[in-house]
């Protein structure tokens, strides 16, 4: 019988989890085990069973009448995240049905953060459409007692310091910046550590990649496990620790967009080496 893997947290103290974007096929019990078997006790939900509309497989497998624990298959795995599609580009009128659709499972598994999109903003020139939507946000979350923060992911445009302390400068108290490490640095070459150091006041939750300059099928670059492209994984995540950073940190494996990506479980064994070096 294969040696089960020593657990993440032998080799690092962050609080490691993934992103199911990376085993969409799974059923939640197959995600939990997944994790078990790679000594992850955290997961985020962005796909399951083939589906990224959770709320409605939720509703179809009815998973509000059941334990988070038998949901879970009996692991002991907590759900620190769920993911939506919304963005801020977007009116907030269109993308509250979705929040709203979230809410319960939120409650349900405690999770404390809703990932959302920065999608396509223009914060030098008009930062007040991005306030207003957040605005929006905090009054819809006050109306419902909605016990849950949104992490904005950088993804589209939200980027540099400067664009990330404009967007949070109105003092909007649950919202958090759910840093994408390899977006700043892979698709506006700013050095991870560099940006782990102006983005450290919002950051609360991150994701990791790895890649090479290998123009793939859809992509300028090829996603590659980790430690074995040119993202400096190990360097920023021994300052991450350093710096006693306590949110999750995420391998956002992305299979479920790019299926010629290898499984997961070879990209967790390859970060447990990467982060195991030395």
């Amino acid at each position: 019988m294969p040696q089960t893997p020593a657990p993440l947290n032998a080799h690092s103290p962050l609080r490691w989890c993934f992103s199911s974007m990376g085993c969409a096929e799974l059923s939640l019990p197959q995600i939990a085990a997944l994790a078990t078997r790679h000594g992850v006790d955290r997961v985020e939900l962005r796909a399951v069973g083939r589906q990224i509309d959770i709320p409605a497989l939720a509703a179809q497998e009815n998973w509000l009448a059941q334990a988070p624990a038998k949901l879970l298959g009996g692991h002991a795995v907590e759900v620190v995240a769920f993911n939506a599609s919304a963005r801020l580009s977007k009116p907030f009128e269109e993308c509250l049905p979705e929040i709203a659709g979230f809410a319960p499972l939120m409650a349900h598994f405690g999770a404390k953060a809703l990932r959302v999109f920065d999608g396509e903003l223009d914060l030098h020139a008009t930062p007040e459409a991005a306030w207003r939507w957040l605005d929006a946000w905090e009054e819809a979350r006050a109306t419902h007692g909605w016990d849950f923060s949104l992490s904005i992911e950088t993804h589209d445009s939200l980027f540099t310091a400067e664009e990330v302390e404009k967007l949070f400068s109105q003092g909007h108290p649950h919202i958090g910046l759910l840093w994408d490490s390899h977006h700043t640095w892979r698709k506006k070459g700013l050095d991870p550590l560099e940006s782990w150091t102006t983005l450290r006041p919002w950051t609360t939750h991150i994701h990791v990649k790895d890649s090479l300059p290998i123009p793939g099928e859809h992509l300028p670059y090829t996603y590659v496990e980790p430690g074995k492209g040119e993202f400096p994984l190990r360097a920023l995540t021994e300052r991450l620790a350093a710096d006693s950073f306590t949110g999750p940190v995420s391998l956002e494996w992305e299979k479920l967009w790019h299926p010629e990506m290898p499984p997961l479980e070879d990209a967790l064994l390859a970060l447990r080496e990467c982060i195991g070096q030395g």
